[in-house]
């Protein structure tokens, strides 16, 4: 599937009269800073504009899980990720980041005019919907294997498959990657150390190149 973003197919100025239409709004988020918290009411979507984000899952014992790394182009929000009573989820910035807010009743309801770009938007969700949908199953692949380096070798040929490439940057700390693996971070890094050691990667501390 081709990378979508949220206005792919819609021209600039046609962006321009959705800003207006849509009741877009824009913000820039502190490192450290929530972004959203989930509510059981779909209101909004967010773009990631610039920067990066995590979203975080707390479950009813405060222990805390990385669910989704978000970049520049990901959405996020409940339409794509409802909440359980049990759990919390919020956003929160690791970096400078800058977001475009979408009340989520302007993006189903279709306006008087009956706009193509508001048609090509909904379509594009869709289609990210659906690319979502695949990267949560990819990731219950990846929780599913039995051990600590079956999982991190399920990670890094993901990546690999995503980046179309032997050689690429963790687009996360160690500390998170063990937790978006859930797994322990003294036992994966000596995982990756063992892969090192055995020539199955290079490593030179967040570049990793596959060579087996």
């Amino acid at each position: 599937m081709e990378h979508i973003t949220l206005f792919t197919d819609i021209l600039p100025e046609e962006q321009e009269r959705m800003r207006v239409c849509f009741k877009v709004r824009e913000k820039v988020f502190q490192n450290g800073e929530t972004i959203m918290e989930y509510s059981s009411s779909m209101k909004k979507i967010g773009l990631i504009q610039e920067g990066r984000a995590v979203l975080y899952c707390c479950d009813e014992d405060g222990n805390e899980y990385v669910i989704d790394e978000l970049n520049r182009d990901s959405v996020f929000g409940e339409p794509f990720l409802l909440p359980s009573d049990s759990q919390h989820y919020y956003v929160c910035a690791t970096t400078v980041t800058k977001v475009l807010f979408i009340d989520y009743e302007h993006v189903i309801k279709r306006c008087e005019n009956a706009c193509h770009h508001h048609s090509q938007m909904v379509s594009n969700l869709l289609q990210m919907t659906a690319l979502r949908s695949r990267q949560q199953t990819d990731r219950i692949y990846m929780l599913s294997r039995s051990s600590t380096r079956k999982k991190l070798i399920a990670y890094l040929h993901s990546l690999a498959a995503e980046k179309n490439a032997g050689k690429f940057k963790l687009p996360m700390s160690y500390t998170a990657l063990a937790q978006y693996l859930s797994v322990d971070r003294s036992a994966m890094m000596r995982e990756i150390k063992n892969l090192s050691d055995e020539g199955v990667i290079r490593r030179n501390g967040r570049n990793v190149e596959l060579l087996k």
